[in-house]
């Protein structure tokens, strides 16, 4: 049964913040999109549902909303066109638009297609140990550090 906004508290996405994050899908993984998912025990911290056309994820607990991405149908499946940061959330944080959009894709990959990306570190952070993945997402992927570039002609 797919998730809908009546299967779990949530409250509505107001105003956002734009991610840079987009991202195409064929038609068995827009199907899983579409699926979304119910948590089921209190470990689960996200509530995610599909309300054409925006993909909407809350965190469990609170119901607060944190992401809002809006996908248009293709030929072959769908694809995120726009990508929303609750502007509540981001206020709070110290982490950028660049780590939310690793975070969210993280969260549509493993939460929703079952794939196991690892979970992306935010900036500054070497090793976590889990206990930042866990109160983050709930899971255990191995994780990894974002680590910033140096320009090309600095070698020291």
């Amino acid at each position: 049964m797919a998730a809908t906004t009546a299967s779990w508290k949530c409250e509505p996405f107001k105003e956002g913040v734009s991610l840079p994050y987009r991202a195409s899908f064929d038609a068995e993984m827009f199907a899983l999109v579409k699926q979304g998912l119910i948590p089921q025990a209190m470990e689960d911290k996200w509530f995610i549902y599909y309300d054409e056309p925006h993909l909407y994820l809350h965190r469990s607990w609170t119901g607060k909303p944190v992401y809002r991405l809006m996908l248009r149908s293709t030929s072959n499946g769908a694809e995120i066109t726009e990508a929303q940061w609750s502007k509540d959330v981001a206020d709070a944080s110290k982490f950028g638009v660049e780590y939310e959009a690793r975070l969210v894709d993280f969260l549509v990959s493993n939460l929703l297609l079952r794939q196991a990306k690892p979970f992306p570190l935010p900036p500054g952070t070497t090793e976590s140990e889990g206990a930042l993945q866990h109160a983050i997402s709930g899971t255990g992927y191995p994780e990894s550090a974002i680590v910033p570039k140096k320009p090309w002609w600095r070698f020291w």
